[in-house]
């Protein structure tokens, strides 16, 4: 009896031990879908405010519009999407701003191209649960996400930002 409880303990840890996502696996995972969402054409803009248009993604809704700033949902979530127009795409300013206010990101991650510098910096809120910042320039989106949903937020995240039109 012993003996197959002893069994029974090991294997429920070891189930247990892989449903979580390492850290390792956490930042590479996310790192590659936002830097591949990054360089992947932008969607067709569906939103529009009096600044600016951005492409939304189906499962997301609008929750509140503000002259710089949209408020969107997907489930339980929450996300503020900041369009600062007198900021370019190629703009480091808001990335050099979370670099400056964070003194150790779980991840900082930045891509460009010849037109737009794009970042990622995902800040430990506590255990298990992140705020996600995404942008180009002078867009930025953020959330707070539990680990598991980091990834997949980050790279909803960059398909909203990399649509953004100013007006």
């Amino acid at each position: 009896m012993r003996q197959l409880t002893l069994v029974l303990s090991l294997l429920l840890t070891f189930l247990l031990l892989g449903c979580t996502v390492s850290d390792e696996e956490l930042t590479k995972t996310t790192i590659d879908n936002t830097k591949q969402a990054f360089k992947d054409s932008p969607q067709d803009t569906n939103e529009h405010t009096k600044l600016f248009s951005y492409y939304l993604p189906e499962e997301f809704s609008v929750k509140e519009t503000k002259k710089y700033n949209v408020l969107l949902e997907k489930g339980n979530m929450s996300y503020l999407l900041f369009v600062n127009e007198n900021e370019e795409a190629n703009s480091k300013v808001s990335y050099d701003t979370l670099v400056e206010k964070y003194e150790k990101p779980f991840i900082s991650e930045t891509f460009q191209d010849k037109e737009r510098f794009g970042y990622l910096f995902v800040n430990n809120l506590e255990k298990n649960t992140y705020e996600v910042t995404v942008g180009i320039g002078g867009t930025k989106l953020t959330t707070e996400a539990k680990a598991n949903d980091v990834s997949d937020a980050a790279k909803n995240m960059m398909d909203i930002v990399k649509s953004v039109k100013k007006k």
